[in-house]
């Protein structure tokens, strides 16, 4: 599927626009658009990629991204066979750029909240305490019309300034010119990567599904994301090697081989480098949660 400019339809008598998605699954294009997005996940987990950050996400994550950052949801492979768990289902808010400058920049009391905006460019992942305090009120915003609403979203945005373990996604090094063509490069490679991280990926692979020269490639990814592709694969790999340890009942040997490391050895040092735990203990405290 073509990755596309986003066209988000906010009527002129509108400052925002709400909608809630059910789904049978998340598998959005990777996309952007000159509008900030808050988006909450009622339902689903899989993978969340905001720039050149690439996340695990479930039920309660809540985002907020900045004009013009790439992104998109994913769901997990559970959701595309036959026995598929629950459909998936959102909450998201758009609301465009210049939106702290119609009526908020005259408004000392609204400076937290041009902060929060400004912080969003990167894209920003609130903590669980932060999204379950506005859980109920994103949930009854979908419902709510004209004034009201943007009262009832003033006042969400409000309580988002007081998180302070929200954490920034993508890198302040990270580059990628909003065009469609770049957009649709950056996707295939995103898309090819997701579909074969268990596999041994060679350099020459992915720079020709970026229709590149291997060095050429090399270049490219690191000007855009700041991180050498094989940090980035092994980032991937070991995100999904944290939920196989969390929820399954392989062992940490089957885990590796189950991710891409045919070393397991290597295994160990990513992952504990990663998270400051071994595949071991870091099962152990998961499973005691």
């Amino acid at each position: 599927m073509k990755a596309l400019f986003e066209k988000v339809a906010i009527t002129e008598q509108s400052s925002l626009l709400v909608r809630r998605f059910k789904l049978p699954y998340f598998d959005a294009a990777w996309h952007f658009h000159p509008e900030y997005e808050l988006t909450y996940i009622a339902a689903g987990y899989g993978r969340r990629f905001v720039g050149d950050s690439v996340e695990s996400f479930q039920e309660g994550d809540l985002v907020l991204i900045g004009p013009n950052m790439p992104h998109f949801w994913r769901s997990d492979d559970d959701f595309y066979g036959d026995a598929r768990p629950h459909p998936v289902e959102s909450i998201v808010i758009q609301f465009p750029t210049g939106f702290e400058q119609r009526g908020l920049v005259a408004l000392p009391e609204a400076e937290p909240i041009r902060q929060l905006l400004d912080r969003a460019r990167y894209g920003l992942r609130f903590s669980p305490a932060a999204s379950r305090q506005v859980a109920g009120d994103m949930n009854r915003l979908v419902s709510r019309s004209g004034f009201d609403q943007l009262l009832a979203f003033l006042t969400i945005l409000n309580q988002l300034t007081r998180d302070t373990a929200a954490e920034l996604l993508a890198s302040e090094g990270y580059q990628l010119a909003p065009s469609e063509a770049e957009t649709e490069r950056m996707k295939r490679v995103l898309e090819y990567v997701l579909a074969n991280f268990k596999e041994d990926i060679r350099i020459e692979q992915i720079a020709s599904v970026a229709g590149m020269a291997p060095a050429a490639f090399c270049r490219y990814f690191r000007k855009r994301t700041s991180k050498s592709f094989v940090e980035y694969l092994n980032e991937l790999r070991v995100s999904h090697a944290r939920k196989l340890l969390t929820k399954g009942d392989a062992s940490v040997g089957q885990v590796g081989l189950e991710c891409g490391f045919n070393n397991i050895s290597h295994f160990h040092r990513l992952f504990k480098l990663h998270t400051g735990l071994t595949p071991l203990n870091y099962q152990t405290v998961q499973r005691r949660k």
